[in-house]
């Protein structure tokens, strides 16, 4: 919280291992996948610069975190805000960290998949610039299926 006002004060930062537990959790309450300890750590070391968190003072709001999909294209992995903290444009606030981090980069265009039943990421993701390109038949777990969206940067 901001002292002077008591209104939060959001800020994005570098991931570091410290903070494993707590986007595993936030991960696991927020998607429909499961993740593990050991793969969020693996997806930083993949690419370290591509992994942001949004924080709130010491809470942590949100996360989004990427790869190297090719030598001129990334790929954002997940991405998940607080249920207390969405609708305030923090998703929008990660997105667009994320593609200055891919730009500075020199990626060319970013992609993602997203189930296809799941409207309000796809208009999200819409309204970032990205197309639904392809559809991935059985991609999750569950083997529900996933649209392929992409984005020029």
């Amino acid at each position: 919280m901001d002292r002077h006002n008591g209104n939060p004060k959001w800020e994005i930062t570098q991931f570091n291992e410290s903070f494993t537990e707590r986007v595993t959790e936030l991960a696991n309450r927020s998607m429909s996948e499961t993740y593990s300890p050991k793969v969020i750590e693996e997806i930083y070391r993949s690419w370290k610069a591509g992994f942001l968190l949004l924080m709130n003072g010491s809470d942590l709001s949100g996360f989004i975190c990427g790869s190297k999909y090719s030598g001129t294209e990334a790929r954002i992995l997940l991405l998940a805000v607080e249920y207390s903290s969405r609708r305030l444009g923090l998703g929008s606030k990660l997105v667009d960290a994320f593609m200055n981090v891919c730009k500075s980069a020199g990626f060319l265009s970013v992609r993602l998949e997203v189930r296809t039943d799941n409207d309000s990421a796809i208009a999200f993701y819409r309204k970032h610039g990205f197309s639904i390109t392809s559809t991935l038949i059985y991609y999750y777990s569950d083997l529900s299926d996933a649209y392929q969206m992409w984005r020029m940067l």
